[in-house]
């Protein structure tokens, strides 16, 4: 999940260039190419409208969203999927759901796969990529319904789970629960810092993996760098 607040006023074919440029991230993870379609009630319908043509997005589909933001604003909600099977796909989501607060946007990617590949090396280097999207983003990875079965400790805050971004500088001895520290720096200055709790893949339903998780949203909320969602 990302966090994040838009700067301009809702538009489809901005929000699909942020969208293309997480696909190009997702297909570095994985070392391959893929076709991105939009989403639909059956697995024909979405498998109908390819979404990106010659890195730039169709004019049928911005047509579409244009429409739905129209109808819906300031509520928008949509996504896009790999056309993979049920252990092999991938989707991001594009989401505003907030009437106070409409720049508020959260992005989801989803990643089914059974790829032992996602090494922590390259899953950090997913993380630097996509909290890129925008400087004061918040963002984490998670696996194995560690948030959606609520397994972290604080329900409406932010959760840890293999990795948390944080826009704040986090220094190492501030959290020795951590696997890894990681700072993100940008024009010589530190703008974020990446904590990982787990060298190896971060699996959600194992204890060991939860209690550590766990232990370090304790600790962050304990430094303040632990927001409530509300607050994003």
């Amino acid at each position: 999940m990302i966090y994040y607040n838009d700067d301009y006023e809702l538009d489809a074919k901005k929000c699909l260039d942020q969208l293309y440029k997480i696909t190009l991230s997702i297909e570095s993870l994985y070392g391959m190419d893929k076709i991105w379609y939009e989403k639909g009630t059956s697995r024909k319908q979405a498998l109908k409208d390819i979404v990106f043509s010659r890195k730039h997005a169709v004019e049928e589909t911005i047509c579409r969203w244009n429409k739905r933001c129209r109808k819906n604003y300031p509520l928008f909600s949509e996504g896009i999927w790999d056309g993979g099977n049920d252990n092999n796909s991938c989707s991001v989501n594009y989401m505003k759901i907030n009437y106070q607060y409409p720049q508020e946007t959260n992005l989801e990617i989803n990643m089914h796969s059974s790829s032992d590949e996602f090494h922590i090396d390259k899953v950090i280097r997913f993380m630097i990529e996509i909290v890129s999207v925008k400087k004061d983003a918040f963002a984490f990875i998670h696996s194995n319904g560690y948030w959606f079965l609520n397994r972290n400790v604080f329900l409406d805050r932010l959760c840890v789970g293999w990795m948390i971004y944080i826009p704040s500088v986090v220094l190492p001895e501030l959290i020795p629960e951590a696997a890894k520290i990681v700072p993100i720096i940008e024009g010589g200055t530190q703008r974020g810092t990446i904590i990982v709790s787990t060298e190896d893949i971060f699996d959600g339903a194992k204890k060991e993996h939860i209690e550590k998780a766990n232990n370090i949203e304790i600790k962050l909320l304990q430094l303040g760098y632990l927001p409530l969602l509300r607050e994003l």
